[in-house]
């Protein structure tokens, strides 16, 4: 009988080293990525197996230098080439059911090379398997990527329109140049789009509807300033905008499983622990998404598909705001300071609120690129669930 010390070496990590937010290399803790250091401890393709508390047996992956807390224990190989098949094959064994421990739950390096296996004999073969493997996810990786640039542009617009004020900079200064309320909105319908009047002109002939939207988009805008926001806006705390939604029974990793119906969400980067075949505690899908937020690592995401929660994750949506544009809003207006409940200082934090109307466009513009991440989601589950499908017919031989 082959065991996992006779293809491995496990050693344990180290205290985790000062932070910062633009470290070259990602620190690990139990649950994956925690932060980012200036310093690292383990080499490219390190396997990272969470070692303490409710996330001890999570794997992770690094492929690239890293520093590894000793909340974790680091992984490597014996026989070169062979990261991406232990990897797989790590994942597939739910080790948190191998740990000791009531209060803390503990996995150790003894626990973990004493765990029997059945796997190929032949390297080239284990090998080939972890590179099959590993192009799913590649293409999940793809997809994540493709999603963070299409937030990005989101970002980008809304910064224009409600940090930056561009529109309405863009009318203010055609109005004190003695400008007319129509040539203003002319303006503004050319910062918004980015097209020069003549190419508006071309617009306007070859596609009236088009051009008809924009100016509409353009007219919403005010024309002027109070102060510092634009008129008829305002500044309110986020607790003023929000609407808090209940999450439900709280799951926790003791009473979720590897497999089921309804995703349960954490509080890591990953934002899964598990799942459980119960009611939903929240409906949420791509035309009613609801915002997500962690309590204790300030983590956001908008989600678009029914789920659970564990302690500490809030949900909301806006009162009278597109969702949309409260998430843009609101999204990294806390940042992490410390291991604590950082809720109550996000929901004091001050945003710049603009008219219904306008949160209503900005969500209309935005909407395709967030239907399109949500696409891409769907897909890198479906990729996730048939990389894990295909694992045990390739160690059996069938494929």
């Amino acid at each position: 009988m082959d065991y996992l010390d006779n293809y491995l070496n496990f050693s344990n990590g180290k205290t985790s080293p000062s932070r910062n937010i633009d470290g070259k290399y990602k620190v690990f803790g139990s649950n994956g990525i925690i932060g980012s250091s200036d310093e690292c401890n383990s080499k490219a393709r390190t396997i990272v197996i969470g070692r303490v508390g409710a996330y001890c047996g999570s794997v992770h992956f690094s492929e690239e230098e890293c520093w590894i807390t000793d909340n974790a224990i680091s992984v490597s190989c014996k026989n070169e080439g062979e990261e991406y098949f232990w990897y797989y094959l790590l994942k597939s064994l739910d080790l948190n059911n191998f740990r000791t421990g009531s209060g803390q739950p503990l996995l150790n390096q003894s626990i973990l090379k004493s765990i029997s296996i059945n796997v190929p004999s032949e390297h080239i073969i284990r090998a080939n398997i972890g590179v099959s493997l590993s192009i799913f996810d590649q293409k999940i990786e793809l997809n994540t990527q493709i999603n963070q640039t299409l937030e990005q542009i989101a970002q980008t617009i809304f910064k224009s329109w409600f940090i930056d004020f561009d529109p309405v900079t863009a009318k203010a200064e055609a109005i004190a140049q003695g400008k007319t309320a129509q040539q203003a909105n002319f303006s503004a319908m050319a910062v918004i789009s980015g097209k020069t009047f003549e190419e508006l002109d071309r617009l306007q002939a070859e596609k009236p509807t088009e051009y008809q939207q924009l100016w509409e988009l353009a007219e919403a805008f005010p024309s002027g300033f109070e102060g510092d926001i634009p008129k008829g806006w305002k500044i309110a705390k986020i607790e003023d905008v929000i609407k808090k939604i209940p999450v439900g029974k709280k799951y926790s990793s003791k009473t979720v499983s590897s497999e089921g119906l309804v995703p349960v969400l954490d509080q890591g980067r990953s934002g899964l622990i598990g799942y459980h075949n119960d009611k939903a505690g929240v409906q949420a899908s791509i035309e009613e998404p609801v915002i997500v937020f962690a309590n204790h690592t300030c983590y956001m995401r908008l989600i678009t598909y029914d789920f659970s929660a564990i302690q500490n994750v809030f949900a909301f949506i806006g009162k009278e705001t597109n969702v949309l544009w409260t998430y843009l809003a609101t999204i990294g207006k806390q940042e992490f300071t410390e291991y604590k409940g950082h809720f109550p200082d996000f929901l004091i934090k001050e945003i710049i609120v603009p008219n219904k109307e306008l949160t209503e466009l900005l969500g209309k513009r935005v909407k395709p690129l967030f239907d399109k991440i949500a696409v891409n989601e769907l897909e890198n589950k479906s990729l996730a669930e048939t990389r894990d499908l295909l694992l045990p017919k390739l160690l059996s031989g069938e494929l």
